[in-house]
């Protein structure tokens, strides 16, 4: 299951902004995402999915979808692991080669968007992902309390008129709907979690979450190539 574990000295590891909003981070570097509140006491701790990449993957290259504050950033740097960590809008085309990470993750990248602009994003991380690469990923519930409120851009998606993410499209899914995402992908791990106190509150600061639930997912890439393998933890 998913818990939130203890990384050594990932609390010590500096933050520091810049302006670039694409990183290409070597293991333990210190570059920061600009949205990184500038006082560590105000980052939550990794994300759980974080976590169990971690203590899964073995060295090697990771790619992150939307930095954020920076929390898995830094554990997973921490964990010595290369990581690629990309925040943008738009990851419909990802600026990698065919193979080149042993794993993707994105806690709040695929909560954002159209059902069929994630769904083009999610053929993109089935590329970058070498075969048998594992995706830890959260995708919206539709048990979250948003669930139907703001503007509404198709059936599930819905966009708040108001508060910290106003006019930011956000799409909610029921278990086959997350699977049917998932077509390229073996699912290895699916659970629908409270994340009122795991999901990042840099991006809710003037409306705390109250209710909200995600869908946490650990799957495996399935499509086929030829790539170095690399040893997952036991």
């Amino acid at each position: 299951g998913f818990h939130v574990g203890k990384i050594a000295n990932w609390e010590q590891l500096p933050c520091l902004p810049d302006g670039n909003r694409h990183y290409a981070q070597a293991s333990n570097s210190s570059l920061m995402s600009p949205t990184s509140p500038p006082e560590q006491r105000d980052i939550r701790p990794p994300h759980p999915l974080a976590i169990a990449l971690i203590e899964r993957v073995n060295g090697g290259t990771v790619l992150e979808l939307g930095t954020g504050s920076g929390r898995n950033l830094r554990a997973l740097q921490a964990a010595d692991l290369r990581v690629t960590s990309l925040d943008t809008s738009d990851y419909s085309r990802i600026p990698a080669e065919t193979g080149s990470f042993e794993a993707v993750i994105s806690t709040h990248g695929l909560l954002h968007g159209t059902s069929a602009e994630i769904s083009v994003t999610l053929a993109e991380v089935a590329r970058v992902l070498r075969a048998g690469g594992r995706l830890y990923a959260t995708f919206g519930s539709k048990r979250d309390a948003r669930f139907g409120i703001g503007a509404r851009i198709e059936p599930d998606t819905f966009a708040p008129e108001s508060g910290d993410e106003a006019g930011v499209p956000h799409l909610f899914l029921d278990e086959p709907q997350v699977r049917a995402l998932l077509h390229n992908f073996a699912i290895d791990e699916l659970s629908r979690t409270d994340v009122d106190q795991v999901a990042g509150d840099w991006a809710h600061q003037h409306n705390p979450l109250s209710g909200s639930v995600h869908w946490f997912v650990i799957a495996t890439n399935r499509l086929e190539r030829s790539s170095r393998s690399v040893p997952s933890k036991r």
